[in-house]
């Protein structure tokens, strides 16, 4: 395999291999150039408190490999601990981030393609010895900044989520009116690759309970929404307690944002389906569709699903036909039903927005 073009600004084997890295010792044994661009391997020492920044790779791979001490991992929603021996793989396209969680760790993390290494090498100071850096060494460190602009030309995205900052625009949807910067900043953060911390559910289910009194906090439901599509389990518990904020009958434009998150819960359909009654005909049969149990004989040749609009007998026996001419399994019934579905829920996502963006406040 040949090195991609462009990936290298300029050969590894002229950059310095042993660096002090955010705290830690890195010496990279293996460089691209050594490979013609297929592998590269890089050693780390590190005390505990070392940490990666989530981050998503769109070019490599990395797998880590655990020689002594543990370290924390999580991988898109999967989180874990790994001991001496043990490894993990964290796959291009998918956030993830690592910790040294023991008092000191000593792992290996293989690259490939290689060529990522050069970022390090670029930020990072060379070591002046083959140590960890000691406190008269801290003044040597890796710019934040730095590396996230060199990690960005290499295809790579870091999430640099402040904790403080994040509290701060948490509290403003707790406490403020017309907090629409709050909203973009949490929306970047929901919306991308990296888990959501979870202070941001909560944080998002208390400006929710603030619908009554200022109906522009409707968007903390899409953005829960958002959240349901890969963490039902996080959002559901919640539901109740937002349903008893809100009140008998939301205003507008809640009903529609309530419509998209409560599609994302079968487990409360009965309660969601009396409280939205009302919604436009369209609208409500949507959010019946999204909460129905898996039927073949509601799956038609359009979406949405026609089996829940007014058909004549003629047209529902050609559709009939046509799902019998098909002798679907169950297992493509489900495929189907789960597609339309996902169909149905982004266009719902995408109306609510649309209508929040043009008659709220926030």
């Amino acid at each position: 395999m040949s090195i991609p073009p462009g990936l290298l600004a300029r050969r590894t084997s002229e950059l310095p291999r042993q660096l002090w890295h955010l705290g830690g010792l890195m010496s990279i044994r293996v460089t691209a150039d050594d490979t013609d661009g297929a592998l590269s391997v890089v050693e780390q020492r590190a005390r505990r408190g070392y940490a990666t920044p989530p981050h998503v790779h769109s070019r490599e791979d990395e797998t880590l490999v655990v020689l002594d001490g543990e370290l924390e991992y999580t991988v898109g929603e999967r989180s874990g601990v790994l001991r001496a021996g043990e490894s993990a793989f964290l796959p291009r396209h998918k956030a993830h981030r690592f910790a040294v969680i023991s008092e000191r760790a000593h792992y290996l993390m293989l690259i490939t393609p290689g060529g990522f290494e050069e970022m390090f090498q670029v930020v990072s100071p060379p070591a002046t010895e083959e140590r960890l850096p000691s406190e008269q060494d801290r003044h040597v460190h890796t710019d934040p900044a730095a590396m996230a602009a060199e990690s960005a030309s290499r295809g790579a995205t870091i999430f640099r989520d402040d904790a403080a900052e994040r509290a701060r625009h948490l509290h403003l949807l707790a406490t403020a009116v017309g907090a629409t910067d709050s909203y973009r900043c949490l929306s970047h953060l929901v919306a991308g690759p990296a888990p959501v911390p979870a202070d941001v559910v909560d944080g998002l289910v208390v400006a929710a309970k603030r619908i009554p009194e200022d109906p522009g906090h409707a968007r903390a439901l899409i953005l829960l929404g958002i959240i349901a599509e890969s963490r039902p389990d996080a959002v559901s518990r919640h539901i109740p307690e937002i349903l008893s904020a809100l009140g008998p009958v939301p205003k507008s434009p809640a009903a529609l944002a309530l419509a998209y998150l409560g599609a994302h819960f079968r487990e409360h359909s009965a309660v969601l389906l009396e409280l939205l009654r009302d919604l436009p005909p369209e609208d409500f049969h949507r959010l019946r569709r999204c909460l129905a149990t898996v039927s073949p004989s509601r799956i038609g040749r359009s979406w949405p699903t026609p089996a829940l609009w007014e058909l004549s007998d003629e047209e529902q026996e050609t559709d009939r036909r046509w799902r019998e001419s098909g002798a679907w399994d169950d297992a493509t019934v489900q495929a189907i039903w789960d597609a339309e579905t996902t169909a149905i829920l982004a266009f719902m996502g995408a109306r609510a927005d649309h209508y929040v963006e043009r008659n709220a406040r926030v």
